[in-house]
């Protein structure tokens, strides 16, 4: 009973981590359409690079 009271809580867990990043995805493109200029996307990797490369 404890097992599937634990995998209920993850597939919830996971469900609800999709749902939001469906939901950031769709305002980060919202506000791109109103004419916000050039921005990094939600899922964006920012790559440093420094002095000897």
């Amino acid at each position: 009973m404890t097992e599937k009271f634990k995998t209920g809580l993850c597939v919830l867990a996971l469900l609800l981590a999709i749902l939001a990043a469906y939901v950031q995805e769709m305002s980060c493109r919202q506000s791109a359409d109103l004419g916000s200029g050039a921005r990094q996307g939600p899922f964006a990797t920012v790559v440093q690079t420094g002095p000897g490369r």
